[in-house]
């Protein structure tokens, strides 16, 4: 899956301090039966990213004490894979507080099955990894992501480019979005990173004299849809070595 890092361990705590260290926007945890202790290893840890355990076998019993030890969800190993993907973005959406596949941040919208970034019902003309910074920096609009974060989440289990790269692709995507009539996309921390400038993107109101509003049909703002690509983490695990 692109954006994963494949991590196999007999170890919790090591697994614990890679969560600390990095940001996952998933954690899967194959398992060959239900074990709840690497699950409540990583609660204990206090990691808040959701946790799916995929199961080579299982009974209800086991499921109901992986859901109590902390997990999110919990899927045969010989699911549909394109069911897999599906439960495992819904799962990031949830705990994302994003209840739709696309989100939306006034005039601009991402779909994350169409990997397409919308600007006024436009393409964007996003390369690969373009699309997958936009979209990190969309599903955290709140928050300032610093670019060592944002080399790990993109690059994750390959080998990182220099540093720059993260201020080349924010120019290069800055230049494609104002092409829109969008000017600051981003908010620049100097020092600490880059924030999704909300504000930029609400729609452009005009203002009407009361005369001109009765003599004009009222315009219809359309405001399109955003959204992401995911960073996971998956962990193999062996119930004899935990």
């Amino acid at each position: 899956m692109a954006g994963s890092l494949s991590l196999a361990t007999g170890e919790a705590s090591g697994v614990v301090e890679t969560l600390r260290r990095s940001h996952y926007d998933i954690i899967v945890v194959q398992q060959a039966a239900s074990d709840v202790r690497i699950i409540r290893q990583i609660r204990k840890g206090k990691i808040s990213s959701p946790i799916v355990v995929i199961r080579k076998v299982g009974t209800p019993e086991g499921e109901v004490n992986l859901f109590s030890a902390g997990a999110d969800d919990c899927i045969a190993e010989d699911v549909d894979h394109n069911v897999l993907l599906a439960r495992l973005r819904a799962v990031i959406r949830r705990a994302g507080g994003h209840d739709s596949p696309t989100l939306h941040i006034g005039r601009m919208s991402v779909g994350i099955d169409r990997r397409e970034v919308h600007i006024d019902n436009a393409v964007v003309p996003l390369t690969r990894k373009e699309y997958d910074l936009l979209v990190l920096l969309a599903m955290r609009k709140t928050q300032v992501l610093s670019k060592e974060v944002l080399l790990d989440s993109l690059y994750s289990g390959e080998d990182e480019p220099f540093g720059k790269v993260i201020d080349v692709m924010i120019c290069k995507i800055r230049k494609k979005i104002r092409a829109f009539g969008i000017q600051e996309p981003f908010t620049t921390q100097w020092g600490i990173g880059y924030r999704l400038n909300e504000a930029a993107f609400n729609p452009v109101t005009v203002s009407l004299s009361k005369e001109d509003y009765r003599l004009r049909p009222s315009a219809r703002e359309n405001c399109i849809p955003v959204l992401s690509g995911i960073n996971m983490l998956e962990i193999s695990t062996s119930a004899e070595r935990l």
